[in-house]
C-alpha cells in the first residue's frame, strides 16, 4: 500500500514538475521571439504597420544582392516600443520626448521582415558617437533620440557598370544615406500643431528608393590650368583618384558626404556629363584659361566644343547644380563669366580683400573671418540658418578673396522670372565692416562706407519638370579657394556647414508616389462605473484563486483517502 502512495506521489510530483518545466520553456521561448522579432496586436483603428501594394511594387524591383540598407534609430527598443500617442495626438515639439517614435519602429521592423537588404539597427548616442560621425555633415548638426538614419552601402561602379578597385584591388564600397526627423513622419496642423496624420510608408519607402543604386556623382572640371591632376579615361580605379591639388579636400569632404567624385574633361567628354544619370555636381575649380564658348565654330580647330553650352544644358537637368571657385587672378575668362552673369546674375569682380582689424586671421590681413548675409530676402541666408541659431556664432574663414556682384534683377523680393522658372540671388557670406575691398583699377571701397562687398553668393531656381513637379538648381560662386582648405573644412570653423547643406540637397534624388496617409485618429477611454469595476475586480482577481483553491483540497482529500 505504501508502494503504491509512493509511486502515485512520485507521479504527480513528476507531472507537476513536467508541466512547471513547459510552462518556464514555453515562456522562454516566446520572450526569445517577442525580443527578436515584432509581436504585437494592434487594437487601433487605424493600422499604421501597413505597408501597401504600391510600396512593394517599387521595392520587389530593388535589386537584393547590391543594396545593403540599414535603418538606425538612436534609442533602445524598449524606449521606442514604449513611445505611443498616449491617449493624445498632441505634439509640443519637445525635443527630448519620444512621442510616437513606436510607429515609426514598428514600421521599419516590418520592412526588415519583408525584405532580406533592410534591417533595424540601433546605436547609441554617446557610445557610438565615432560611427555617427560619418553622417554628421556639419559642426551644427547633432543627434537626439528622435533622429533616423537611413543607410544603404553599396559598391561603387565605373561609367561601364563595373565594381571600381582599390589599390589592393577590392570594390571600393560607398555609404548612400539620409538623416531626418521623427517630425518628418507626421503631418501637424500648422496652428495648433496636432498631429493628424501618419506617412510613414511613404517617407520610408522614398527614402529607399532614392538610395538604392548609385550614388550621385560629383564631377571636377579640368583642362583649363585647374590645379587638378590629369587621370586615365577608362581605367576602373579612376573615381578612387586621390590627386586633387588645391581641391583635396573639397574632394575628400565631397566623398565623405555620400557621393561618387570624378574628374571630367567637358571638351572631350561631353556626352558623358549630359547623359549620366547619376550626376548631380559640376564643379569648377578656378580655371586659368576660359572654357571654350559661342566662338568656338570661329577657332582654329572647327570641331570645338562649346563647353559653355555644355555647362548650361548640364544645369538646366533635373536635379543637376554647379560650384564655382575662384580667387582674384589677372586671368580674364570672358565666356564664363558671361554665362554667369548672364544665366544666374552671378559676377566675380577682379578685386582683392583684406582685413587688418579684428577679423584678422593673419599678420597681413589676407586671412580672415567673414560676416554672415542676415537679409532674409537673400538665398544665403537659409545655408546658415543652423549655424546662425547656435548660442556661439562658428568662424567663417576666407583667405585670398575677393569680391561678387549681384545682378539685381536676380536678387528683388519676388525673384525674377524667365520661362517657366523663377530665379532668386543673393550673398551668403559678405566682408566684415573693417575689411577693404581694392579693385584692379586701385580704387578702394571702404566697407564702413559702402554696403559690404558679397564674398560668396548663390542663385536659386525653381522650375517645374514635366510632372509639374517644383525641382530646384543650386549655382554657387565662390571668390576664394581658401574658403574650402583644409583648415577652413576643419572643425574650428563653420565653412563645412555650407558645402554640407549643399550637397545634402544637391545629393537627393527626388522620389515621389501615391500612397495613402494614414489618419491618427483620438482614441476616448471610456473609464467603466464604480459598481463594474468592483464586480471585474472580484471576476479576476477573487474568484480564479478560489476556484484553485477549492478544487486543490478536493483533489488532496480524495488522494489522501484513496
Amino acid at each position: 500500500m505504501r508502494y503504491e502512495k509512493l509511486k502515485k506521489r512520485s507521479l504527480a510530483a513528476l507531472i507537476t514538475c513536467s508541466v512547471v518545466a513547459v510552462v518556464l520553456l514555453v515562456n522562454i521561448l516566446v520572450t526569445y521571439i517577442a525580443s527578436a522579432n515584432v509581436l504585437y496586436l494592434d487594437l487601433t483603428k487605424t493600422n499604421y504597420t501597413e505597408i501597401s501594394e504600391i510600396s512593394e511594387g517599387y521595392l520587389s524591383e530593388l535589386d537584393a544582392s547590391e543594396n545593403d540598407i540599414t535603418i538606425y534609430f538612436l534609442a533602445d527598443k524598449d524606449e521606442l516600443q514604449n513611445a505611443s500617442f498616449s491617449y493624445s495626438i498632441e505634439y509640443t515639439g519637445d525635443t527630448s520626448s519620444l512621442w510616437g517614435m513606436k510607429y515609426i519602429y514598428e514600421l521599419a521592423m516590418v520592412y526588415a521582415e519583408k525584405y532580406d537588404f533592410i534591417s533595424v539597427k540601433h546605436l547609441d548616442i554617446s557610445d557610438d558617437a565615432d560611427q555617427l560621425e560619418k553622417y554628421k555633415s556639419s559642426i551644427s548638426t547633432t543627434f537626439n533620440k528622435q533622429r533616423i538614419i537611413i543607410d544603404n552601402c553599396i559598391a561603387e561602379k565605373d561609367e561601364n557598370g563595373d565594381p571600381v578597385l582599390d589599390e589592393n584591388g577590392e570594390p571600393v564600397m560607398h555609404h548612400n544615406f539620409r538623416v531626418c526627423n521623427r517630425d518628418y513622419f507626421y503631418y501637424f496642423d500648422s496652428e495648433n500643431y496636432y498631429a493628424y496624420g501618419f506617412n510613414g510608408e511613404l517617407r520610408f519607402t522614398s527614402m529607399i528608393m532614392s538610395i538604392a543604386g548609385q550614388s550621385p556623382i560629383a564631377y571636377f572640371a579640368y583642362g583649363h590650368g585647374e590645379d587638378i591632376g590629369e587621370y586615365t579615361v577608362g581605367s576602373n580605379t579612376s573615381t578612387y583618384d586621390e590627386d586633387y591639388g588645391k581641391a583635396q579636400a573639397l574632394r575628400d569632404y565631397i566623398y565623405d558626404s555620400g557621393f561618387t567624385v570624378k574628374k571630367i574633361d567637358i571638351s572631350k567628354e561631353y556626352q558623358q556629363l549630359l547623359t549620366d544619370s547619376s550626376a548631380r555636381l559640376l564643379i569648377i575649380f578656378d580655371p586659368q584659361k576660359d572654357f571654350a564658348g559661342a566662338d568656338a565654330e570661329s577657332d582654329n580647330d572647327p570641331s570645338t566644343v562649346n563647353e559653355i553650352a555644355v555647362i548650361r544644358k548640364f544645369a538646366n537637368r533635373e536635379n543637376c547644380h554647379l560650384m564655382v571657385f575662384s580667387d582674384p587672378s589677372d586671368n580674364e575668362l570672358p565666356n564664363l563669366s558671361e554665362y554667369l552673369y548672364d544665366y544666374w546674375g552671378l559676377s566675380f569682380d577682379n578685386s582683392n580683400v583684406k582685413d587688418s582689424g579684428t577679423n584678422s586671421l593673419s599678420q597681413d590681413g589676407s586671412v580672415f573671418m567673414a560676416d554672415y548675409e542676415t537679409s532674409e530676402l537673400s538665398p544665403g541666408t537659409s545655408l546658415t540658418a543652423g549655424l546662425r541659431s547656435l548660442d556661439s556664432l562658428p568662424r567663417i574663414y576666407f583667405g585670398n578673396a575677393g569680391t561678387i556682384s549681384i545682378n539685381k534683377t536676380y536678387s528683388n523680393e519676388i525673384g525674377y522670372y524667365e520661362g517657366n522658372a523663377i530665379k532668386y540671388a543673393g550673398s551668403v557670406f559678405v566682408t566684415p565692416d573693417s575689411a577693404n575691398v581694392t579693385y584692379a583699377d586701385g580704387t578702394v571701397a571702404d566697407g564702413k562706407v559702402s554696403k559690404p562687398a558679397s564674398l560668396m553668393a548663390i542663385t536659386y531656381e525653381i522650375w517645374y519638370n514635366d510632372k509639374n513637379n517644383e525641382v530646384p538648381t543650386y549655382v554657387l560662386a565662390c571668390a576664394s579657394t581658401d574658403y574650402v582648405s583644409e583648415t577652413a573644412l576643419s572643425n574650428e570653423y563653420g565653412n563645412s556647414d555650407v558645402i554640407g547643406y549643399l550637397l545634402r540637397v544637391m545629393g537627393k534624388d527626388t522620389f515621389t508616389f501615391n500612397v495613402e496617409m494614414k489618419v491618427i485618429e483620438t482614441e476616448e477611454v471610456k473609464t467603466p462605473s464604480e459598481a463594474l469595476m468592483t464586480v471585474w475586480i472580484v471576476a479576476i482577481c477573487v474568484v480564479p484563486p478560489v476556484i484553485s483553491l477549492v478544487l486543490g483540497t478536493v483533489v488532496f482529500f480524495k488522494r489522501r483517502h484513496a
